[in-house]
């Protein structure tokens, strides 16, 4: 199942590349849990519910005139994904390219996204799945 976790996550990621927000939508559990990093959130910090997390996605996506996530690793801990890479954008309002880190922790059951957290750093991602580095 694992794999599977993996190639959902990377479908899920490649959607959003793609601006397919739809399939991106479809891949969530309709009783989400969408968090993201305290302190970078445009709108809100934990988005619950698909139809919530469609307008947290907007707002985010609002925010930028361009903007992409480009993953460097993804490891599988079971119901868990892991997802580090760089966040790129520019922003609408100053024009200017922001590259941060961020590392997320997709949860899925049955197929489905049921929660993810973004975090800041690498290891508060992998304590994030309750593992230790």
């Amino acid at each position: 199942m694992s794999q599977e976790n993996i190639e959902m996550v990377r479908a899920l990621l490649s959607a959003f590349d793609r601006a397919d927000y739809e399939a991106a939508l479809e891949a969530l559990d309709s009783e989400i849990e969408w968090q993201v990093p305290p302190g970078i959130a445009i709108g809100r910090e934990v988005y619950r519910g698909r139809d919530e997390a469609q307008r947290g996605f907007a707002e985010w996506l609002a925010a930028w005139t361009t903007h992409r996530f480009e993953p460097k690793e993804m490891l599988d801990h079971g119901e868990h994904v892991v997802v580090g890479g760089m966040q790129i954008g520019r922003g609408r309002g100053s024009g200017v390219e922001v590259r941060l880190p961020t590392f997320h922790v997709f949860t899925l059951r049955e197929g489905k996204v049921t929660r993810h957290r973004s975090y800041r750093g690498h290891s508060e991602a992998i304590e994030g799945v309750g593992l230790r580095e």
